[in-house]
């Protein structure tokens, strides 16, 4: 029998040519971060650490898989198709153990969750405190975020409660509103202090700035030319810089690169540290919502139905 030869983190020889789970664990935490710095934090590891593992996936690969820029890393093309296929694989891995789990009749109460990374990250775990209180220290909360956020998550059948905007299909009984979507115009306190005599005045002289926009939006999803609509529009014609993502745009809008439009239940942590300040009166509402919706399998589980109940909007 052959003995496993390493290269760097790489296991070089056997019929399965992958990367260990604790490297593609750092590739996607660091691509969720957008960071290297904060996915070392996440990890409860070093910094180096991270970055070795990421050099070692791209060596293996022989791809860039992040490009660096000024407030922490961003993925090339190769990467986002890559974070798509580790993010499968990963829960795969997760769900057959919880799977293992069960058969075995061992491990705690555990509720699961699907949503589009964006809600995972700015909603979901800022959450995690307070859901843990509302179901008991006790159960479990599972995380299976997925790139797309306009795609159904491949996880879907696997979860027992989704958060989604887009829940038609779900019976009334069967989904519950835990945010109404309402956006505003944010930007860093460095850029509303440059742009001070515009961003005081009226919308109608905005049209100097630039706009952060999503390359690819939902058509019935929240756009500047929506908040313009309610909010008033520039006399002269907007300056757009498109983004690939809403977490995108966000860190774009931090490092002082233009306006951003922010979702009310998404921004609250960019708030509440100041690195994001609302210019404009007031949230402009869009009439959409995030859901949280039973699958067939949360149905079965009280937990689950907690979790809903937990997170719902109380009329």
């Amino acid at each position: 029998m052959a003995r496993e030869r390493f290269t760097g983190t790489m296991i070089d020889s056997g019929p399965y040519r992958v990367p260990p789970t604790r490297a593609l664990i750092a590739f996607e935490s660091a691509a969720r971060q957008g960071s290297i710095s904060r996915a070392a934090e996440e990890l409860h590891t070093a910094q180096p650490a991270i970055s070795r593992y990421i050099s070692s996936l791209e060596k293996h690969l022989a791809v860039k898989l992040f490009e660096r820029t000024r407030t922490g890393v961003s993925l090339t093309e190769a990467g986002r198709r890559y974070r798509e296929a580790v993010l499968i694989g990963l829960g795969a891995l997760q769900e057959a153990g919880a799977e293992v789990l069960a058969l075995a009749g061992a491990g705690p109460p555990e509720v699961t969750i699907a949503c589009p990374d964006e809600v995972s990250h700015l909603f979901a775990m800022q959450r995690y405190d307070a859901l843990r209180v509302a179901l008991g220290e006790e159960v479990g909360i599972r995380n299976l975020a997925h790139a797309d956020a306009h795609a159904p998550p491949q996880s879907g059948p696997a979860a027992d409660v989704l958060l989604t905007r887009d829940a038609e299909s779900a019976a009334p009984r069967q989904r519950a509103v835990i945010a109404r979507e309402a956006v505003a115009a944010f930007c860093s306190p460095g850029y509303a202090a440059a742009h001070a005599d515009v961003l005081d005045g009226p919308v109608a002289g905005w049209g100097v700035l630039t706009f952060l926009s999503l390359a690819e939006s939902d058509d019935d999803g929240p756009t500047w030319e929506r908040w313009f609509e309610a909010a008033g529009r520039p006399l002269s014609a907007p300056r757009y810089e498109a983004v690939g993502s809403h977490a995108h745009a966000l860190k774009e809008a931090v490092a002082g690169r233009g306006l951003v439009l922010g979702w009310r239940h998404l921004i609250g942590r960019y708030v509440a540290t100041g690195t994001l300040v609302m210019q404009g009166s007031n949230f402009v509402e869009t009439g959409r919502h995030l859901h949280a919706v039973l699958t067939a399998k949360g149905r079965e589980k009280p937990h689950a139905r907690a979790f809903y109940e937990a997170t719902e909007v109380k009329r």
